[in-house]
């Protein structure tokens, strides 16, 4: 807080408001989830709506090109799907015991399409078991994510194309 109040005392209120409002935006980007159950869903959210907006805070800061290059890649093959589902469905996340900081996730996923039947009915596959690693700092972050397969786990390899 002293760099902003310092270039506000000494440039005016053009250089340090926009100072102080990059700051606490890159203290905000980072601050994580509450707890490590809403890390986990957080990203799950952002992948079942295609949404990655927020999904940045939740991201491990060391591991976030990683972790999005993950999620953007496992959103590709769901997108290639033929037909791409409809949503991805999930119960409880189950947190196992905190130690130094650091805890892992557990949920078990199903995927669900809708009017794929002809009549409007729809298809719910087989809930698989996703991991999440987190840790807290200043906020939990997501730090590692073992999904099962897509192609080949949830659907049938030759329902996915490749886009």
């Amino acid at each position: 807080m002293l760099l902003p109040t310092f270039l506000l005392c000494c440039g005016g209120g053009v250089v340090g408001v926009p100072v102080a409002w990059v700051l606490r935006e890159t203290i905000e980007a980072s601050k994580g989830a509450p707890s490590p159950d809403a890390a986990a869903d957080e990203y799950l959210s952002a992948l079942g709506y295609n949404n990655d907006q927020g999904l940045l805070p939740v991201l491990d800061n060391d591991h976030q090109d990683t972790l999005l290059a993950g999620w953007r890649a496992y959103r590709k093959a769901m997108d290639g799907t033929t037909p791409p589902p409809s949503k991805l469905e999930y119960g409880a996340l189950t947190v196992a015991p905190v130690v130094n900081g650091r805890a892992e996730v557990t949920t078990d996923v199903s995927a669900t399409w809708w009017g794929t039947q002809g009549g409007g009915g729809g298809y719910r596959s087989q809930a698989r078991t996703w991991r999440f690693q987190t840790r807290e700092d200043n906020g939990w972050q997501v730090v590692a994510v073992d999904a099962p397969t897509w192609c080949g786990g949830y659907v049938r390899l030759d329902a996915c194309t490749s886009k």
